[in-house]
């Protein structure tokens, strides 16, 4: 009877381990890296908060989302902003995201944007270490290779 009451509780202790230890997967650091990069996008671009979107970045690049952010401004109410993950790539510690972004203005016409980030692990953290947006002249084009 004692036996029966020891392996449920085993199995309770041992999810608890296991979802306290993170999914990293062999030491990777918190979270991965185009998780973060989603996360921030998010913050950045939809919701315009550059310090929420800064704690994703390393003390160098804060800097420049504040800056730029400030700038630039986020989408203004009314504007509907979305974004496609267009490339990717990872290897070691080091990982790129490139986004093709679009917010269609409420009034005028709409903005074509691409932004690149690398994200690296810092410190056993995935952090912003590059972003560069770019405006784009008009919509994206698929471009095939021949």
């Amino acid at each position: 009877m004692k036996l029966r009451n020891v392996v449920p509780g085993m199995l309770v202790l041992t999810l608890v381990l296991l979802a306290g230890c993170g999914g990293g997967g062999g030491g990777e650091g918190k979270g991965n890296p185009i998780g973060v990069a989603e996360q921030f996008m998010d913050l950045y671009y939809k919701k315009g908060n550059a310090q929420e979107a800064k704690a994703l970045a390393t003390p160098e690049m804060a800097e420049k989302i504040q800056t730029t952010l400030a700038s630039v401004g986020a989408g203004t109410a009314g504007d509907e902003i979305s974004y496609i993950l267009k490339e990717q790539s990872r290897e070691g510690k080091h990982s790129y995201a490139l986004y093709q972004i679009t917010v269609k203005k409420k009034e005028g016409e709409p903005v074509y944007k691409t932004t690149s980030l690398f994200i690296d692990l810092v410190e056993g953290a995935w952090k912003i270490t590059l972003f560069d947006e770019k405006t784009m002249p008009g919509p994206h084009q698929e471009t095939t290779k021949g």
